[in-house]
């Protein structure tokens, strides 16, 4: 039996977004889960449906898909049965297929006013000003999939990029006019095999699969970042990855969590820094800099790398000294010369050795 208020109800976490109250909002396979402003967990399902900061919530399902909040700061709750939309006082449920083409919620995303939800084996769906539109797939608006796996707004350049592993990456540009799918092209061939998009905060976004990661620009273009032998000499996998606010691309992967910062390695975090497994399946930088980490069984996260320097992790509390602030890594001058880079390097892996280490001396014990 999960303990509500203590800390998150499982650690089958599927989505995860920031709250508009300083929190952290969970989907998980046990309900919804809120880490509040000030450090404490309440979590609700339908078994234990009750209050939340947006309104009484009464879950369709235990299991939970996608979250989102739309331009009023109502919450969207999806599930493998249909929809959940507050209102600030309650929830209506979206199960029409007249509505949802198919009730499945495979992830949403708010654009601008709008909030855009892939469902099952259907496309896409649109809500806009109360009216609900569908792209079907193969349909006139282009949209060349069935199953469109994950979304990530491009708040530089006003796109919406959708990823289908299948049938490859396609774009939208502008959220108002006419919508067209168009697909990403490099080297005159669309880009396929691609399994997930994550935003980047500096502009573009990040398309990611097992091996490799890409970077899709506000341009257009697609830039390789990095693949899986620059992360280790031994075989590793990416499960999924995140920006932080200071430039560093989190990996997670199958041993532990690679920074990439200057093209380069700088961070290397595994079970010997306090991660309860190598194994790391999600990752989601929260508004406050925190990096949340899923591995099998637990939820914690790092902390920025501008406050103390500990890791905690919410199953698990542990009692610690306060620990000496570290330096965020310099942001590269516009015309650095050769010889910077590698000085930067330098002082950035000091700085992060300092910070990992005092993340191991956190959970010791743990």
């Amino acid at each position: 039996m999960p303990d509500y208020y203590s800390g998150i109800a499982s650690a089958g976490v599927t989505d995860a977004i920031n709250g508009r109250h300083g929190d952290v909002i969970f989907a998980t396979d046990y309900g919804i889960s809120v880490y509040t402003a000030n450090g404490t967990w309440y979590s609700v399902n339908p078994r234990h449906p009750g209050e939340t900061a947006y309104g009484t919530l009464e879950p369709l399902d235990t299991m939970v898909t996608a979250v989102a909040l739309d331009h009023e700061g109502h919450l969207w709750i999806g599930y493998p049965g249909g929809l959940q939309i507050g209102d600030g006082k309650g929830y209506r449920a979206i199960q029409d297929l007249d509505l949802l083409k198919n009730r499945n919620i495979n992830c949403m995303v708010r654009w601008g006013d709008e909030i855009w939800i892939a469902t099952g084996r259907a496309g896409l769906h649109r809500y806009s000003e109360g009216a609900w539109t569908w792209y079907k797939p193969l349909g006139a608006e282009g949209l060349a999939c069935y199953t469109v796996a994950s979304m990530a707004v491009d708040a530089a350049s006003d796109t919406l990029v959708i990823v289908s592993e299948l049938d490859g990456v396609q774009v939208v540009s502008n959220g108002a006019g006419a919508i067209r799918f168009e697909p990403v092209i490099s080297g005159g061939e669309p880009v396929r095999g691609i399994a997930g998009v994550r935003a980047d905060p500096f502009g573009g976004v990040y398309l990611f699969n097992r091996t490799a990661v890409l970077h899709y620009t506000p341009g257009g273009e697609v830039v390789p970042v990095l693949d899986v032998g620059d992360l280790s000499a031994f075989p590793v996998a990416i499960n999924d990855l995140a920006a932080t606010p200071e430039g560093m691309l989190l990996v997670a992967t199958d041993s532990g969590i690679y920074g990439w910062y200057l093209s380069d390695v700088v961070v290397h975090i595994t079970s010997r820094d306090g991660l309860r497994s190598n194994f790391v399946k999600k990752l989601f930088v929260d508004a406050d800099g925190r990096c949340w980490f899923v591995v099998p069984g637990n939820v914690g996260y790092i902390p920025p790398i501008t406050e103390p320097a500990t890791l905690t992790l919410s199953a698990v509390p542990v009692e610690v000294p306060d620990l000496p602030a570290t330096p965020a890594p310099p942001t590269p001058a516009p015309d650095a010369t050769p010889e910077e880079p590698a000085g930067m390097l330098e002082s950035i892996r000091a700085s992060l050795a300092a910070w990992v280490g005092s993340v191991s001396a956190r959970v010791a014990g743990a």
